[in-house]
């Protein structure tokens, strides 16, 4: 039997002037962007522009999910302070805790019994909400209970939490501070010894 001689396939209108991979289609084209010296003068500066526009908004919306998940934490900070002084909460009742919010929301990380005990002290050490999210809420939590950890007055605190924002600060990066996990930074015992450690 012999081989049918298959036809040449036409290069639909639309893509014919463009440069593609592969084999043109109907159904399926795969566009090839041209070389730089047949783009517009200024696409360089214009593609420059965008880059820093998307790495402005990637790093707003760094700080703005910090600056909620560290408020959310004080908020649940106080909520269990208040328990403890109004019902006598123990270290029995965060533990339950801890399980209940993480069976409720598997998908997030932050509520074990350590790093609620974390938000109960943090709560603690900044009574007052407005200096949270003026100052606290504007460097990572990891860095807020390594405050707590090392410095004990409440002024040596607030200049401490001011040096740790300038130093997180990259308006050049769209990620202005290290967000791998604890456990890939400092290894598990990063808590252990501390004043707020189980």
């Amino acid at each position: 039997m012999a081989k049918k001689k298959r036809s040449p396939e036409k290069v639909p209108a639309r893509v014919s002037a463009r440069r593609v991979r592969g084999r043109a289609r109907d159904e399926a084209v795969f566009p090839v962007g041209p070389p730089r010296s047949e783009l517009p003068d200024d696409y360089v500066e214009t593609l420059s522009e965008i880059k820093q526009r998307i790495q402005q908004e990637r790093l707003r919306v760094v700080l703005t999910a910090n600056s909620a998940m560290v408020l959310l934490y004080w908020d649940l900070g106080r909520m269990i302070l208040e328990r403890q002084k109004r019902a006598g909460w123990g270290a029995k009742v965060i533990d339950r805790l801890a399980q209940d919010l993480r069976e409720a929301f598997p998908e997030m990380k932050g509520f074990s019994p350590r790093n609620l005990k974390y938000m109960r002290a943090f709560s603690a050490a900044w009574p007052d909400r407005q200096f949270v999210q003026q100052l606290a809420a504007q460097i990572p939590w990891f860095h807020n209970c390594v405050l707590l950890d090392r410095i004990a007055d409440a002024k040596t605190i607030d200049s401490s939490i001011d040096k740790e924002k300038a130093r997180t600060e990259f308006p050049s990066s769209p990620v202005p501070f290290d967000t791998r996990p604890l456990a890939a930074t400092q290894g598990y015992g990063a808590y252990r010894g501390t004043r707020y450690s189980l």
